[in-house]
């Protein structure tokens, strides 16, 4: 039996890597604000799967994710995934806004992680991935939470796979690119209101800019993090774009 606790999973890149684990046979537990949905798809495909409702930025829902891991008796693979801040500029950040997002996309991570790390070493090792974004190594105007909060993430796991190595756990970040979620279309939405033009023009001229031509899909991304979460025995403390070529293109 095998176990994994996936951050921010009911949609999306998070909720294609629960079922690639789900079919490979791991138990899963699920987080997000509202895991219902999720949970109830999963359990249709056959997958034992626990919710967990709450924001990762509070200790509250740590504490419960991984008291659900206690309870099956081990922990094999870490996902640490969430929804993106706000799509503001630098002049438009609150200092309020900076000190949430941060709970967020830092401390609430990197609390989980800390937490999960003596289940992980029961296990005898584990994996762990973070879900980033290609603008942590090719910033973009417009976004400077994500931009920034994920670079300081980044920085601190591949710390953390230094430090945890020698007890077989292995981090990475996946860096996505430009992929058909919820998120690139509030994304493109808001550029489009800036500019005066349409969603589908924005769209259109990010596509250009990508190697191969089109949008990536969740599954494709989910399929690089299940690879670090199960199969994976000697990559750690990197950071895998996965953007059909966009950075090394531009």
């Amino acid at each position: 039996m095998k176990v994994a606790i996936l951050t921010g999973a009911s949609s999306g890149i998070g909720f294609a890597v629960a079922k690639q684990l789900a079919e490979e046979g791991y138990k899963l537990i699920v987080g997000s604000r509202r895991p219902e949905e999720s949970v109830e798809k999963l359990k249709a495909l056959g997958a034992t799967v626990v919710g967990v409702s709450g924001d990762l930025a509070e200790e509250q829902t740590t504490r419960l994710l991984i008291e659900e891991a206690e309870r099956f008796g081990r922990l094999d693979a870490l996902l640490l995934n969430h929804g993106g801040p706000p799509i503001k500029p630098l002049m438009e950040v609150s200092d309020e806004e900076w000190e949430r997002y941060f709970r967020l996309m830092v401390t609430g991570p990197l609390r989980l992680l800390r937490k999960a790390v003596p289940l992980l070493q029961k296990s005898g090792g584990g994996r762990v991935v973070a879900v980033t974004s290609f603008t942590v190594k090719s910033p973009y105007p417009g976004i400077v939470l994500s931009n920034s909060l994920r670079a300081a993430l980044v920085n601190a796991l591949k710390t953390a796979a230094l430090e945890l190595g020698r007890d077989g756990i292995l981090i990475n970040m996946v860096a996505p690119g430009y992929i058909l979620t919820e998120r690139i279309r509030e994304w493109n939405a808001s550029y489009a209101s800036q500019e005066g033009e349409n969603p589908e023009e924005i769209a259109r001229r990010t596509t250009e800019k990508i190697p191969l031509g089109r949008y990536g899909k969740p599954e494709e991304i989910a399929e690089t993090i299940a690879f670090l979460l199960t199969k994976n025995s000697y990559v750690s403390g990197q950071q895998l774009l996965v953007d059909g070529g966009l950075v090394a293109a531009n």
